[in-house]
C-alpha cells in the first residue's frame, strides 16, 4: 500500500521556492517524491535551490518568472502544463515585509508588498486554478501568517496582505470544492530565515524609519512571545506542507494549519 504521504508521480509548483520558507517547502515536496517546478524572480537563488534539491537526490526544474506580472505566471503554469502533463499541487510562498509606522507607510512600498503576497499569489492560484479544474483536483496551499489574525505594530501592508490571504484560501476552498480542489494555508510564526530574524535584520525591515529598535527589543517583541520560547528552524514547515499536499489530507480544505510554536494559543 501506498504511504499516505508518498507524493511520487505527483507534479509541483512552489512559487518563492528559492528561498526562506519556499526553499524548504520546495525540499520537502521533492523529497517526498513530487517533481517540483520551483519558481522565483532571483536567478542566483534560483539556481542554488534547484542545485540543493538535486543534491538530495530529487527532481526540480527551475522557473525565473515574476508573479507580480499575470501573463508571466501564466505563461509559467502553460510550460510546467507543456512539460510535465498536470499540475498537482502549488505552494504560494513568495512574500516580502518591512516596517514602518502607518501613518508614514509610502504608497510605493505600501502598493509592492501587496503587489507580491496578495497579488502575485491570487495570480497563481487563478492560473493553476484553471488547471486543476480541467484535470478533475489538485491541492493548493498559500503561505499567509500568525499575523493575518492578530495585529502586527508597522506592518499594516504584509498584515492586510497576510489577512486578505486568509480568505483568498477560505473563498477557493468554497467555490472549487466541487472540481476537488483542497485549498488550505500555512501560519507560520518567527522562523529562521532572514525574514522572520526581524532583530537580527532590523536596519532592513526598519529602513527608513526615524528609530530602529534595539535587537533586544526585538527580541522580547518577536521570540520573547512565543510559547516555545524560540525560532521556528526552516525545515520544521516541512510537515504541514507534505500532509496538506498529500492524501492523508483528503478530508481538509479550508483550513488553516498554524506552525507557531503555540503563539496563536494564547
Amino acid at each position: 500500500m501506498k504511504h499516505p504521504f508518498d507524493l511520487t508521480g505527483k507534479t509541483a509548483i512552489v512559487v518563492g521556492g528559492a528561498g526562506g520558507l519556499g526553499q524548504q517547502q520546495a525540499i520537502g515536496l521533492a523529497n517526498a517524491g513530487a517533481v517540483v517546478a520551483v519558481v522565483d524572480v532571483n536567478a542566483e537563488r534560483l539556481a542554488s535551490a534547484i542545485r540543493e534539491i538535486k543534491q538530495q537526490g530529487g527532481n526540480a526544474r527551475p522557473f525565473l518568472t515574476d508573479i507580480t506580472d499575470p501573463h508571466a505566471v501564466q505563461a509559467m503554469v502553460h510550460t510546467v502544463v507543456a512539460e510535465f502533463g498536470r499540475i498537482d499541487i502549488l505552494v504560494n510562498a513568495a512574500g516580502i515585509t518591512q516596517r514602518c509606522p502607518s501613518e508614514d507607510f509610502p504608497e510605493e512600498l505600501f502598493e509592492r508588498i501587496l503587489n507580491i503576497n496578495l497579488n502575485g499569489l491570487f495570480y497563481a492560484c487563478q492560473s493553476v486554478g484553471k488547471v486543476m479544474i480541467r484535470q478533475g483536483g489538485g491541492r493548493i496551499i498559500n503561505v499567509a501568517s500568525i499575523f493575518a489574525t492578530v495585529g502586527l505594530p508597522e506592518s499594516v501592508a504584509y498584515s492586510m496582505s497576510k489577512g486578505a490571504v486568509v480568505q483568498i484560501t477560505r473563498t477557493l476552498a468554497v467555490e472549487w470544492a466541487t472540481s476537488h480542489i483542497a485549498v488550505n494555508g500555512l501560519m507560520p510564526s518567527w522562523f529562521e530565515t532572514p525574514m522572520g530574524k526581524v532583530a537580527d535584520n532590523r536596519n532592513q525591515f526598519y529602513k527608513g524609519v526615524a528609530r530602529v529598535p534595539s535587537a533586544e527589543e526585538l527580541k522580547e517583541k518577536t521570540i520573547g512571545r512565543v510559547p516555545l520560547g524560540r525560532y521556528g528552524m526552516p525545515h520544521e514547515i516541512i510537515g504541514a506542507t507534505v500532509f496538506l499536499a498529500s492524501d492523508a489530507a483528503s478530508m481538509v480544505t479550508g483550513h488553516l494549519l498554524a506552525v507557531d510554536g503555540g503563539f496563536l494559543a494564547q
